[in-house]
């Protein structure tokens, strides 16, 4: 995995900060640079594989809880790592009003993944 490669959800950015030579966010078509405060929360990073292709995506706004988008899974929607249990899955079982508890257990993800995908998809405290 590069550490070097981030998106905001729009532009890839290059995180130069992380080489010895420069200080910074950089986006990737402008050349410009990028604030690092004010798009920090919505940094997304880029995974790669072992073919040195970029493979998946690690979703920032879910934090503490980990999830990724990988095209090889799940057709490429959100997963919690670990479990592999889709977030769209997890936010569906909250709107029809099951306990966060039993949502957890259902889905193999501990009660702050499930507040997570309340958060992010929901836009409410589960």
């Amino acid at each position: 995995m590069s550490p070097a490669l981030v998106t905001d959800g729009i532009s890839v950015l290059w995180d130069f900060a992380k080489t010895e030579a420069g200080a910074g966010l950089i986006e990737g078509r402008s050349g410009q640079t990028v604030i690092r405060e004010i798009v920090q929360d919505y940094l997304t990073y880029v995974g790669f594989g072992s073919d040195d292709y970029p493979n998946h995506l690690k979703l920032k706004t879910f934090e503490p809880s980990k999830v990724a988008i990988d095209p090889y899974r799940s057709s490429g929607q959100p997963i919690f790592v670990g479990s592999g249990a889709r977030v769209s899955n997890v936010a569906a079982m909250l709107k029809a009003g099951e306990e966060p508890a039993v949502v957890a257990e259902e889905h193999g993800i501990g009660i702050e993944a499930v507040r997570a995908a309340a958060r992010v998809l929901l836009g409410r405290a589960a």
